[in-house]
């Protein structure tokens, strides 16, 4: 409940009844459904129908859930496992992820035997940091896609389970599920499945500075992604992150103004303008932070998940700038958010860069990168490639843009 009620009281309570009937359901043999629910049904219904008026988005997830009401023999794993997934999408869409994962799960025990189920239920559980509960669903989705000759489902599974990997530390296990979901896809000719596989390990060696075999991966997956994929401003991103993880703050900037002009999703930019103003700082560019800042802060404010790492950043920024106090409020704001979520590793970053800001260590300047060629040529091709991606609405690229610590690509699923 406690989870639900991010949904609001009257909702939570509609939520819980219909969670609590679905795992019933899931439960109980297929010929013992018929006389499952010995309740007022009249009065079950005329409740979701009073649900329906408080999310209209999910009238006909309710209706589904009216049917397992009356008749709950008649209804199809399928159709409850559709049901449910609709109310996973409607949570996700208003960043409300414990509902979400909730029913994520639920649209798995519904419909036990489809892989994509049990993905979708890995991903929420990762994003709501129930990191075992998230391994279980991987491992699932990947024995029922494997059993299904599913090959898009195994993808998925060996991607997701990576990046849980990398995200609990373990990072040679991630390169290895990465590795593997790449020769898979190129084996069979997926070209943007494995752009994807190798993006995701240009993302692993960004956060661990690797960076001649986050070069390597960032060609390999401008090779294989389609001319105007929707994951290339993500792209751009983790290559820039990369630049700035190695002190090039310069060169990044413009990659992450046509980032920040490809991405939509409110809880991603958070991360965008994170790595932003990060890199702005890095320059020396004071005035441009500040509006990055201004731009930033209210997104945090929104978006709890992804705070952590804008706030580090944040505070990387105000430490380049020796603005100490403002430094150190953003770390200890950051720390204790990831103590929350239960993310060791981003407090643990966000404990060591506080000992740096306590004793007033400077961070690194900007340093000149030892083989800029490279550098340039994968700027070039981004850039040449974004240069589509203007939004309507959106500021052009090449202003100072106004409106974890980590990647993008293990953000978005």
């Amino acid at each position: 409940m406690a989870s639900l009620e991010e949904a609001g009281p009257e909702l939570a309570v509609a939520f819980w009844r219909v969670l609590r009937k679905v795992r019933a359901w899931a439960e109980t043999p297929s010929e013992e459904r018929a006389g499952l629910f010995a309740i007022n049904k009249k009065e079950a219904c005329e409740r979701l129908g009073a649900a329906c008026g408080l999310a209209p988005g999910l009238v006909e997830a309710f209706g589904t859930f009216s049917v397992l009401v009356r008749a709950p023999g008649r209804v199809e794993a399928r159709q409850l496992a559709e049901a449910c997934h609709q109310v996973h999408e409607w949570a996700e869409e208003r960043s409300l992820i414990e509902v979400a994962m909730l029913f994520a799960e639920a649209a798995a025990f519904a419909d036990p035997d489809d892989p994509a189920w049990a993905n979708d239920a890995g991903w929420m559980s990762r994003r709501a940091a129930r990191d075992d509960r998230a391994a279980s669903w991987y491992h699932r989705a990947y024995g029922l896609s494997v059993r299904n000759d599913d090959r898009d489902e195994v993808f998925r599974a060996l991607t997701g389970y990576g990046t849980l990997q990398k995200d609990l530390g373990q990072n040679d296990e991630a390169r290895r599920y990465y590795e593997k979901a790449a020769t898979r896809a190129a084996y069979t000719g997926r070209h943007r499945r494995a752009a994807v596989a190798h993006h995701y390990l240009l993302a692993l060696e960004a956060e661990v500075g690797d960076f001649s075999q986050a070069h390597r991966h960032a060609n390999l997956a401008l090779n294989h992604y389609p001319i105007r994929d929707p994951q290339l401003p993500a792209l751009a991103h983790d290559w820039a992150f990369l630049l700035v993880r190695q002190h090039h703050y310069t060169p990044a900037i413009p990659l992450l103004r046509a980032a920040l002009v490809g991405i939509q999703l409110p809880e991603i930019l958070t991360v965008v303008w994170g790595t932003f103003a990060r890199a702005l700082a890095g320059a020396q560019q004071r005035s441009c932070f500040e509006e990055a800042e201004k731009n930033l802060l209210p997104l945090i404010d929104q978006h709890e998940e992804y705070a952590p790492a804008a706030l580090i950043h944040l505070a990387e920024g105000a430490r380049a700038f020796e603005l100490w106090e403002q430094a150190e409020q953003y770390c200890r704001r950051a720390a204790e958010i990831a103590d929350r979520r239960k993310d060791a590793i981003v407090k643990q970053d966000a404990t060591e860069l506080l000992d740096n800001i306590v004793g007033r260590i400077q961070p690194p300047g900007e340093e000149k990168p030892t083989d800029p060629d490279r550098i340039d040529r994968i700027a070039r091709r981004l850039q040449a490639r974004l240069s589509k991606w203007k939004a309507p609405g959106r500021e052009q690229p090449g202003a100072c843009v106004k409106v974890g610590i980590g990647s993008l690509m293990s953000l978005m699923g």
